[in-house]
């Protein structure tokens, strides 16, 4: 049995700096080791902090951000195991045994995770034990810098110097246990087990034996919670799109670890960008973000999410943001085979099309929505991407079978024309930067009698000297011959 035991915490400010620290009541309660290099200390008053190193930024003690940051170390967890449990004291436990294996040991688990709360900014001591409880004590004992014991034999060295204060029971007893010299579980292990049970009760005696054999461990599992909502309060005011960029991406690192830990995928979502409260409070405003295909990985959704701040004006000052997940769905499997699987490439296309939206805007990304005619002028119509097709829209009109039966729709121009160009005739011949040689047609065209749009079209596939291939028509009952050209070919 393999336990995998994180001690986080969370410094609650904006630009993590170099040296920062904690306070609550006056007293720092964690601090950054640049902060602990500058002579800080943990229980120090916060005027003293500030005479002793002026530069260090101070921030007082945000329990909802203490909470955000526990639950996202847990869920960065349930990308290895799905054993994951929050204890006492903002330790994250995990019975890593049955993926050491997929992992390759137990050191690849335990860096992945460091390396992830590292992204997440989050403080982290890690240590690894055969127990649950022995993990949980070796996290958060500072008497070594060495706090994993893969075998029993390493577990007890390690666990004989941590102090008697470590454990929960034994902190009303400690003015007896340091009376009496026994300051470490070495010496509290070495006491008679009946004496020290009538002494002190039965709850220490058994903490003390889980913390050194492996027993069931009775703990609900952590579970992610169904819906994303994380708030990120800012300490100043800003005005730029850009500077928000980056705070965005922090959040949305925290969706990626969530939807990783929900195995699930992100349809939509909204960024809330707040502003001034009180008395000149404004509404709040929404981005909506809307993919064409589920993303779950940053390189997926922080692209579209930098467009879409990028294109937006500010209604003013913005003080907060908050990163709400809306519509869901399953994560498609990859392929671990040495070649890429083709189906992934219309995802791809449909995140491209998501891309364009946000940077150009969805009105200026059009599709082709052909309708059934066939006066090429209204067969050919282009609508937003986010429009929705009329039924008797169709992307594609044309069958195998009617290919086979009309030689003349396997050709159609690449390019159309928004209106057709008059061409000059010389000698009963059309020319377009010289003559042209008709290498196909006719092909008849007669329609729109019936909403006064009336064609009568002889079309033909032409090519000039240069090889480049055109799609000309000629005008029929007129009285002299009337050339267009409508096409080109690719």
């Amino acid at each position: 049995m393999h336990n995998l035991s994180l001690d986080t915490w969370r410094l609650n400010c904006l630009t993590e700096p170099a040296a920062a620290a904690v306070f609550e009541h006056d007293v720092l309660i964690a601090a950054t080791p640049g902060a602990l290099q500058r002579g800080l200390t943990l229980g120090m008053r916060c005027a003293t902090a500030r005479s002793l190193a002026p530069e260090c930024s101070l921030y007082p003690r945000d329990p909802t951000a203490e909470h955000s940051a526990y639950a996202q170390a847990a869920q960065a967890a349930l990308a290895y195991t799905p054993s994951v449990y929050q204890h006492i004291g903002d330790i994250v436990l995990l019975e890593a045994t049955y993926s050491l294996r997929l992992f390759g040991g137990v050191r690849p688990i335990v860096q992945g995770l460091r390396k992830k709360l590292k992204l997440l900014k989050l403080q982290v001591r890690s240590s690894v034990a055969p127990t649950a409880r022995g993990a949980w004590l070796l996290a958060q004992a500072a008497v070594s810098p060495a706090r994993y014991a893969c075998g029993q034999a390493t577990l007890e060295r390690l666990l004989s110097r941590v102090p008697c204060a470590a454990l929960p029971s034994a902190k009303p007893h400690l003015v007896w246990l340091n009376a009496i010299g026994c300051e470490t579980l070495r010496g509290l292990r070495a006491l008679p087990r009946k004496g020290l049970q009538r002494r002190v009760g039965p709850a220490l005696f058994a903490e003390l034996e889980q913390a050194y054999t492996q027993g069931p461990w009775r703990q609900t599992p952590y579970v992610a919670p169904e819906q994303f909502v994380q708030q990120l309060d800012l300490l100043e005011r800003l005005e730029h799109t850009a500077a928000l960029a980056g705070l965005s991406e922090r959040l949305a690192l925290s969706l990626c670890t969530w939807l990783a830990a929900r195995q699930a995928a992100l349809r939509s979502a909204t960024l809330e960008l707040h502003h001034e409260r009180g008395r000149h409070a404004c509404p709040p405003t929404v981005l909506e973000l809307a993919f064409g295909e589920p993303v779950w990985l940053m390189v997926q959704l922080v692209p579209l999410l930098r467009e879409r701040l990028s294109r937006q004006v500010l209604a003013g000052p913005v003080v907060a943001l908050t990163l709400r997940s809306q519509t869901l769905a399953q994560q498609s499997a990859r392929s671990a085979t040495l070649f890429p699987d083709p189906l992934h490439a219309p995802a791809d296309y449909r995140r491209l099309l998501d891309l364009l939206s946000a940077r150009l805007g969805a009105e200026h990304v059009l599709q082709p929505a052909q309708l059934a005619d066939h006066r090429p002028e209204i067969e050919n119509r282009w609508l937003p991407l986010k429009a929705s097709l009329t039924p008797e829209a169709s992307p594609s009109l044309s069958t195998p079978a009617t290919y086979a039966n009309n030689p003349f729709l396997r050709e159609r121009p690449f390019w159309l024309l928004t209106e057709p160009l008059p061409l000059k005739v010389r000698g009963d011949r059309p020319m377009y930067e010289g003559p042209l040689h008709l290498l196909r047609g006719p092909e008849r065209i007669e329609s729109g009698w019936w909403d006064h749009l009336r064609i009568a079209r002889d079309y033909f596939v032409a090519q000039d000297q240069r090889a480049v291939r055109y799609w000309i028509y000629r005008e029929r009952d007129t009285e002299q011959a009337r050339w267009f050209l409508h096409g080109l070919f690719g």
